[in-house]
């Protein structure tokens, strides 16, 4: 009983401080659509210095560490050469489309679009613009297949239980890869 409480009071302070997280990015200028998720932990750092140039569609997956990088910084080495202007840098929007998922530790580059119904693999540098309905990934990241590929690749792999409760998708998953792999599963 008592963990179970503070699970629930855990889970009211993370999504207190997410919902806070997320209007904060908002009043410092990101555009942020509706029913955008960001898989935490959420920090002001990952929208860089300028989240104004920061545009994400509705119903798009941000996961954790994801990282907009909206300057060029090493712009400062162009500063100090004897032909250098000491106001030198370089600034560039970055757009997300809707219904797109960006995988953990991605980071995108200034001047980017990444299209609608875009899948980012985890770890990948987006230096480009990515077109919608496609999977890219890599580092520099490149489209790997179309949405309706992936779809079609792993139709088998595809379960159906998001939204069930921690513990009921705990026994799921828990019988469904012990029944699948052999029993390669820890409790």
């Amino acid at each position: 009983m008592i963990l179970k409480k503070l699970i629930n009071h855990l889970l009211k302070r993370t999504h207190s401080t997410y919902n806070d997280s997320i209007a904060s990015l908002q009043q410092k200028g990101a555009q942020i659509g509706e029913n955008v998720a960001f898989i935490p932990p959420i920090s002001p750092v990952i929208f860089s210095s300028e989240p104004y140039l920061i545009k994400i569609g509705d119903n798009t997956t941000i996961s954790f560490e994801v990282v907009f990088i909206t300057h060029d910084a090493a712009t400062r080495v162009i500063r100090h050469l004897p032909n250098g202007n000491p106001e030198t840098v370089i600034y560039g929007a970055i757009e997300v489309g809707k219904n797109c998922f960006i995988g953990a530790r991605t980071t995108i580059l200034p001047n980017v679009k990444i299209g609608d119904n875009t899948i980012i693999g985890a770890c990948s540098l987006v230096n480009r613009n990515i077109p919608s309905n496609v999977v890219a990934a890599g580092n520099p990241c490149k489209v790997i297949c179309t949405l309706d590929e992936y779809q079609e690749k792993h139709k088998k792999d595809f379960l159906y239980m998001v939204s069930l409760p921690y513990e009921e998708k705990k026994e799921y998953l828990t019988k469904h890869f012990k029944k699948n792999n052999g029993g390669y599963i820890s409790k």
